[in-house]
Formats: structure tokens, sequence, C-alpha cells
């Protein structure tokens, strides 16, 4: 058969597809779905080139393809003449914690604006979640979108919410399903695209690898990529508390509390496995990165704790974590940084012992993004049981607090090219979170105790690690109990209190019916804790007993928690220069690495501290 023949009749049928489509949608009740007119369009390419040879197979795909998609835009069109009827509709959905409420707006048959209302949701999460999951169902006019990964929970009820307006709206119910899926399923098919050239490559968009791509950035790389595996920014750094082992800050200069450069280099190392190179650079990276932020307009104005403390938050009343984070990704978006969300890293490019940048692969393609230097910023792996089987027995018991992109995904990376790693034993085991929120609760303070269902103490609620950890769970629930001075002694508690999180109790009776034990077995272990306040008795589970009695006369709070894998502190092992070692030590040309990826004792402060330092060695090697 001729090409212009063949054309011909694909073409025809092509037509015919659009008029039948264009005649259903005049009576169709929901957004548009294409998925019986694709599969139309592949039985009438698969027919067709059966008397074609390849060539031809070529040209008729392309036009077959430009044809299907006139006849999407043709079905997007006809929206105008749904049944859905115009008007804002109110719905609701379960979310990551209790209802999630939105609004629906529907303008000429379609979806027009979606506007999130009460919520409980995590801040962190849906203010850079909801902007996403919006314009995916808007752009369909469907909730039958990929939800949002790092925000699975969330987005998957506001499609779910959105759904249920749309019913009522007019919608045929049970004509559209959604469901939690991202997109990124690992038997999805992957086509392999052109590749790419930058001159730094961040793998990871957390508090290391965006410190390292705007440091790159302000030492004069033009050229920088960021790609994060989740459709979000920001990793775990957007929901801490506080942001520590930062000195000579502006707020601490306000509160006349100081910290010399030897002290705080000695308490660091107390606590440090770190070489003594990279305590030193940690110790000079600590006193200046206050000032770094503050030229990012990032203000930790709030310095608290007793005398010498490290500690910071945004405000007295806001977080250090999404403030800080928020503003990071600002920045590096004001500096022109290329930011690629929903895109992994699945190997590294290395040849003759030299770094050329990494295979990555996003939800349709798969690709190579070439680089002069590269900076692995992917976080720990607290979020993969078989890794911490592995390197940490008994971890993977424990829930974690780490967001769900905390895999380890360079583990097994840097094994295959001979990448060192160190120290993957050692675990942060934090002892209580939100169950099942997953938020850190508590504070710096042991003026509370924990129970089991019957109302009973079982554990040092002062001690931790993963024998700690392990011990809380054969005990769940756990319930965390303490007084008022507690809750108003730390910002963390009087927040979780004012938002829902924990619940207030007028009397001992009155918690013990909400536990479900008895009211006398309470009471006994609470005058027991007290006691050995007092100094009348032994503390029976603390070598030293708490500082300050529970107040029985007040009102007291109760939560559920759990022990949580905070952090793995083992990884690749990196210099003072964030240069990433080999097994023999020595260092991989182009290739650096930041953050809970790397062997280090520090944290968020450290994550920052030696993201710049990272940066700016990655620019250096462009400019050799």
């Amino acid at each position: 058969m001729k090409i212009n023949q063949l054309k011909s009749i694909v073409l025809a049928l092509s037509l015919s597809l659009v008029f039948t489509a264009c005649d259903n949608n005049t009576t169709t009740t929901e957004p548009a779905k294409e998925t019986e007119q694709s599969a139309e369009a592949e039985n009438t390419n698969e027919a067709d080139s059966t008397t074609t040879d390849e060539n031809d197979v070529e040209d008729v795909e392309k036009d077959s393809e430009e044809d299907e998609e006139n006849a999407k835009e043709d079905e997007k069109e006809s929206q105008s003449d749904s049944s859905l009827k115009d008007g804002t509709y109110e719905a609701s959905a379960n979310g990551y914690d209790r209802e999630l409420n939105l609004e629906v707006t529907i303008a000429d048959g379609k979806i027009s604006d979606i506007e999130l209302l009460e919520n409980h949701e995590s801040d962190a999460v849906i203010n850079r979640a909801f902007p996403i999951i919006k314009e995916r169902i808007i752009e369909a006019n469907s909730p039958d979108v990929d939800s949002v990964s790092a925000a699975t929970y969330s987005t998957t009820a506001i499609k779910q919410a959105t759904l249920a307006a749309l019913e009522e709206a007019g919608l045929e119910k049970g004509s559209i399903k959604v469901s939690n899926s991202t997109g990124y399923e690992e038997d999805r098919e992957l086509t392999e695209a052109e590749d790419k050239t930058t001159d730094i490559l961040v793998i990871g968009a957390g508090p290391a690898g965006l410190s390292s791509a705007i440091q790159a950035k302000q030492d004069g790389a033009e050229n920088v990529t960021v790609i994060e595996k989740m459709d979000i920014l920001s990793g775990n750094g957007k929901f801490d508390m506080n942001f520590f082992d930062m000195a000579n800050s502006e707020a601490m200069k306000a509160n006349n509390n100081e910290v010399t450069k030897e002290e705080y280099k000695e308490k660091f190392a107390e606590k440090s496995w770190d070489s003594e190179e990279r305590i030193d650079a940690m110790t000079e990276g600590a006193f200046e990165v206050d000032s770094w932020l503050r030229d990012q307009g990032i203000e930790l104005d709030y310095n608290f704790g007793e005398e010498g403390s490290m500690n910071h938050m945004a405000k007295e009343d806001e977080y250090a974590g999404d403030y800080l984070q928020t503003k990071l990704e600002e920045t590096a978006n004001e500096l022109g940084v290329e930011i690629l969300p929903g895109t992994k890293a699945t190997d590294l490019l290395i040849e003759e012992g030299k770094a050329m940048g990494a295979v990555v692969e996003d939800k349709e393609n798969t690709y190579k993004i070439n680089a002069t230097s590269t900076v692995i910023a992917t976080g720990g792996f607290a979020n993969n049981p078989e890794l911490l089987a592995e390197y940490i027995p008994g971890a993977e018991e424990i829930p974690t607090s780490n967001q769900i992109g905390a895999t380890g995904d360079f583990v097994e990376i840097a094994k295959n090219h001979n990448i060192k790693l160190a120290d993957m034993e050692k675990p942060s085991v934090f002892p209580k979170i939100l169950d099942p929120r997953r938020d850190l609760t508590g504070a710096f303070d042991s003026n509370f105790i924990f129970v089991n269902e019957n109302g009973e103490r079982f554990i040092d609620e002062t001690s931790g690690g993963v024998e700690y950890g392990q011990e809380m769970m054969k005990n769940r629930p756990v319930y965390y109990i303490f007084d008022e001075t507690a809750r108003d002694a730390f910002y963390r508690l009087t927040s979780q209190v004012e938002k829902g999180y924990i619940d207030e109790y007028d009397s001992v009776d009155a918690l013990a019916e909400a536990i479900g034990c008895e009211s006398e077995t309470l009471n006994e272990t609470i005058d027991a804790y007290n006691k050995a306040v007092k100094g009348e008795a032994d503390d029976p589970f603390r070598e030293e007993a708490a500082e300050a009695e529970i107040n029985k006369d007040g009102k007291l709070y109760c939560v559920k928690v759990t022990p949580a894998l905070h952090m793995t502190k083992g990884g690749i092992v990196a210099n003072e220069k964030a240069q990433v070692l080999d097994n023999e030590d020595n260092v991989i040309e182009g290739l650096y690495a930041a953050g809970e990826v790397t062997d280090t004792s520090g944290a968020y402060s450290s994550a920052v501290i030696f993201g710049r330092i990272s940066g700016k060695s990655a620019a250096e090697n462009i400019n050799k």
C-alpha cells in the first residue's frame, strides 16, 4: 500500500473517531477521560500497520498520534457542554490527619478553581503539594490524576474530596475512581530521552542540596541543575523545629549568649566521630552560617535554652525548618537554579576515577545528565527496612519520622562504584513522636511519664537507642502524660495542644477513662513518680529521678506516642572539602557529598554547612 493512501485511511478513521468522541461528549456527565479513545486509536494503528513496511509504520504512527492529540483537544473543548452544574461545592475526605475540607468551583461545566478550607495536614507538606495537585486536577478537568509524591495521603484526600464535589455537581457516581498512585510505579515503561548537560548536578533538594546549589551559583557557576526524586522539595529539613549547633548568631548576640570557637569545637568533638579536619570545617561553618542565611533573607531570631545554647527557631512561635527551607527554595529559584522535581538518579557516571554526572529517570523518561561536578545530597535510609535490617538490626522494627523519600538509594550505587561507606550501624532514635501523625513531640525536660494501656510505667523515659525503641514498640499503645507546667515550658507542646493533636483532661480519673485503665492504677503510678521527685523513694525506672512533679490537681495532657528512627548517621565518606573518597581513600574527582547521605555526626546545621562547602568545591572544580 502506498504511504499517501494509508495516510488517507488513517485520517478518515481518526476523523470518524473525533466525531464519535464529540457526539459522546455532548451527553456525558463526567470530566474528560482518555482511556477509551486511546484504546481505539491503538487498535486502528495496529490494523493498518500489518500491510506496511517499517518506514511506512513510523510515518503512519506520527500522523495518527497527531490526529489523536487533535481528538483529545476536541474532547477537552467539548466539556463546555458538560452536564456538571456551575457553582461552588464544598466537600471533604479523610486526610493525613482527620478531615480535609475544600471548595470546588465549576464554571462552564468545568473545574475552574479549588480552594483548600479547614484541614489538619502538615503545613510544610500541604503548602508545597496543594498548588501541584490543584494544577493537575484543573488541567485534566478530573480528579483522576497522579497524587503528589511525598504528600500522598494529603493529595489523595484532595482528589477524593474533589470527586465528592463533582458528584454533587451532577457527575454520575462511580464513573470515576481515584487511587493513591503517584505515577512512579516500578513497572512503568520508560522512554530513552535526549541527554542533558550542565556544569553542576546536585542530586537531592533538601537542606544540603539547596544550600549546595545556592552557594555554587553565588560562586559563579552558570549552569546548576538540582534533581529531586519527590514531587516536593526540602526533604526532612522542612519539618524541624530547631536549627541547632549554630554559633555567633544575631539572636545569640541579642541574648548576650556567647560561645567561642574553642568552646564550640570542644562541645561538638565530644559527640563526633568526624575527622579533625571535618570538625574544624564544621566549626568555621557554624560561625558563618547565620550571616549567610541572613544574606538570603533567612532570619532565625529566636535563640532559646540555657546559657551557651545554640538552639534557634525563626521566632518564638515559628519553627525554623519550614521557614528556612521555604526561603532556600525561593533563593534557588531567584538565582536561576534549574530544579527538576520528580526526577531520580539511578546511577552515577564515573569514568577512570572521575565523576561525569548521573543516569536519571522521571515518570516517562530515562536519560543522562552530564556534569563537570556532581553533588550527592540524597539523605539517609531510615525509610528502607531492608537496609536497616542489614546495617542496624532491630531498627527496622521502629517507625521513622523521616519523609518517604529517605530510602538510601545511593548505598547500593556507592558500593557499585567503589565509594567508601562508614559507620552504617549508627542511628539516631528520637524518643517520642505523635502516633500516628509522626511529628516529633515532647520537651527537653524530664517532667513526664510513659504508661502502657494498663496505666503503668515500664521504661526509663529519658533513655534512647534501638533497644529503647524496641521496648517501646513491645508496649504499644504508649501514652505520654504531662502537666500544665510542661505544656507551657516548650513551644512544641503548646502548639500541639492548641492544634488538637494532644488531648486535655481535668483529672486523673478522666484521663484513666480515656486510656481505658483503672483510675486507681494511674493514680498510684503518678504518685510513685512524684515520691521519687521529692526524694521519698527511688524512681522504679530512672537512675536519676525527674526534677519536677506532675501536678495532679491541674489539667493533664496525654497523647499516644511511639519512638522514631530519626536519622541514619552512616554513609558516604567525604573529607572536609565535601570531596567523596573511594575505598582506598582517594578523592573521586568531581564528586561531592553533603547531608545525611554522608558519614557524619552532624545534623540539620551540618547539612547546610557542608552543603555550602560542597557547592563551593563543585564550583572551584569547574574553574580548574
